[in-house]
């Protein structure tokens, strides 16, 4: 039988998938993901939506492919919306910006109940780690992969309680949520070079609102980097 081979930052998402979940994969693009896990028998069936029609077709033709076409579902929609709480168990969101993740949570807040949601944010980690401790949201567990040159975060999320978070926390996660990795000490290096870099730049500027950025990031690096330091 014919498999496809995912990317590192897809099968990173893949591997928190519960296995026999119904399946909703928002913003599909190709569908690789949910194909990949139909022919591995690791999920039931998938409902696959994305915003335009054309990266829809894609995923028609990904599943007509590989045959999996009578087990997916195919909705043109934004986010969630075309989708029904009882249709899926668990929630992939990959390759989107935390912003755009935490809104299409807002409109779907039936996703809070007893749903396995898998979230691999693109940019502004900060932003989805906070609309999800103040939205009754609960990370789970969190674990990294590098790809391109580039790293890659993806959390396991449910409807839960969750603390306050501090500076450091929002940017890279609690320790204590992280799987264990050899590769997490390179990552953290990776996003405390980027905290200093953009500090070089907010510290150029004089607007109030990157004076307060600055602050945040600066109390970010102070808690990250003994960590890179010093990782037991």
């Amino acid at each position: 039988m014919k498999q496809i081979e995912l990317t590192n930052r897809l099968s990173a998402v893949a591997d928190l998938v519960p296995r026999g979940a119904r399946l909703c994969d928002v913003g599909t693009d190709h569908a690789y993901l949910p194909t990949a896990l139909l022919l591995r028998g690791e999920i039931l069936r998938a409902v696959v939506t994305d915003l335009r029609p054309g990266p829809l077709e894609h995923a028609r033709r990904t599943a007509a492919k590989y045959n999996v076409t009578d087990r997916m579902d195919f909705r043109l929609c934004d986010g969630l919306t075309g989708v029904g709480a009882g249709e899926c168990d668990a929630v992939t969101i990959a390759g989107m910006g935390g912003e755009t993740i935490a809104h299409i949570l807002s409109d779907a807040p039936w996703v809070r109940e007893g749903k396995a949601l898998i979230l691999q944010p693109q940019s502004t980690h900060p932003v989805l780690r906070r609309f999800l401790q103040r939205s009754g949201y609960r990370i789970r567990s969190e674990r990294v992969a590098r790809e391109g040159g580039r790293w890659y975060t993806v959390m396991e999320v449910s409807g839960g309680e969750m603390a306050p978070l501090t500076p450091g926390q929002e940017a890279a996660g609690r320790r204590e949520d992280w799987i264990d990795q050899p590769e997490r000490r390179g990552y953290l290096a990776w996003l405390c070079a980027g905290l200093r870099r953009q500090c070089e730049g907010l510290g150029r500027s004089a607007k109030p609102e990157d004076a307060l950025r600055l602050a945040w990031m600066r109390r970010a690096l102070e808690e990250l980097e003994p960590i890179v330091r010093h990782p037991e």
